[in-house]
């Protein structure tokens, strides 16, 4: 009667809590196949996104030729929004690849899956080109 009752072993399946102090459960870090698989897809990704971001502030760059039809008879243009978006649109982008870079990167020394992140920020930089193309399509006004 002096023996207290064991509590049978959990097994791997039970969550194991790190710290009295901080709550949270242990994870465990990507190894073998999946992380090597992981990290190669970042970066080449990364990449994928770096080529596609220079294509796009390029592109919107040359969205500025839109204007050159502005002085033809009955054409109107807003040339402080076309000039507005054809400046802030490659800082736009410029601000979602480095922002892409360093959560992929981030999320890799954290030893977390990060693959997503780059494909995340090709489509918003695919959004950011197609509203920058818009603005400048509104802002000629082609009369004949």
């Amino acid at each position: 009667m002096g023996t207290a009752a064991r509590t049978p072993d959990p097994g791997p399946d039970v969550a194991v809590v790190v710290g009295a102090r901080t709550g949270r459960e242990a994870r465990h870090p990507l190894t073998g196949g999946r992380r090597v698989a992981d990290v190669v897809a970042t970066v080449v990704l990364l990449v994928a996104l770096t080529l596609v971001a220079i294509v796009a502030a390029w592109a919107i760059v040359f969205l500025s030729l839109n204007f050159s039809s502005c002085s033809a008879p009955g054409n109107s243009c807003n040339a402080v929004l076309g000039g507005a978006v054809v400046y802030v649109g490659p800082v736009l982008v410029a601000l979602v690849v480095v922002g892409a870079i360093v959560w992929s990167l981030v999320r890799l020394v954290r030893r977390r899956m990060a693959w997503a992140i780059p494909v995340v920020g090709i489509t918003a930089v695919v959004v950011v080109f197609f509203a920058c193309r818009l603005l400048v399509d509104a802002a000629v006004t082609r009369g004949i």
